[in-house]
């Protein structure tokens, strides 16, 4: 399964890695660590040159961020208030994240970004706020960096440990029951539970 895996994303390339940072950027639900993290394996491979993977990736990061944040600048609230509460943001939530962002933009930002769910809709909500364009690019290049720095590095490092972890039997059904729980957690609201206690 790994060296499958290693195989298409070899064959992919860099335009492959730009494509799958650029969806994890935007906010769509892609493993764009995972792909970020064997980009880093095959850089030490010698498939790919580090730094250019780094580059490729910051450059698809960055420009995946953009478009979420212009896309909540131009449709934002109205959007998120019809369709939020299936990603679990509804207008309250939406309302504290933009009272966080006020009180400490780069703690919101930089910080924010690293947290499942709430990471992919932090360009958006930036967005919305009317925060300056220029200081959500300075405070999302921080966190760009930090993150792709830490999952290539950590990839090229433990090489062979990522390859007994997913060859593992165990990994295969840990991604797939992760993968329901994230779909019921993030879709729960198209399924409403009827109350046991009818009156």
């Amino acid at each position: 399964m790994f060296d499958r895996i290693l195989d298409i994303l070899s064959s992919i390339g860099l335009t492959g890695v730009f494509a799958g940072v650029f969806l994890e950027a935007i906010g769509l639900p892609f493993p764009g660590s995972v792909l970020v993290a064997l980009a880093g394996f095959l850089s030490k491979q010698g498939e790919f040159n580090m730094i250019i993977a780094w580059l490729v990736s910051l450059l698809g990061y960055m420009l995946g961020s953009i478009s979420a944040f212009m896309l909540g600048r131009r449709i934002g609230e109205p959007f998120i208030m019809r369709w939020g509460r299936y990603i679990r943001l509804t207008p309250e939530r939406l309302r504290k994240a933009q009272e966080l962002l006020q009180k400490s933009a780069p703690a919101y930002v930089i910080g924010a970004r690293f947290l499942p769910t709430i990471g992919n809709v932090t360009p958006y909500v930036a967005g919305i706020s009317g925060i300056s364009i220029i200081k959500f690019l300075i405070y999302d290049m921080v966190h760009a960096v930090l993150w792709l720095t830490i999952f290539l590095y950590v990839g090229a490092a433990l090489g062979m440990q990522l390859h007994m972890m997913v060859e593992n039997p165990w990994f295969k059904w840990g991604a797939i029951g992760g993968s329901l729980l994230l779909f019921v957690y993030v879709f729960r609201d198209l399924f409403p539970i009827r109350s046991k206690n009818k009156v």
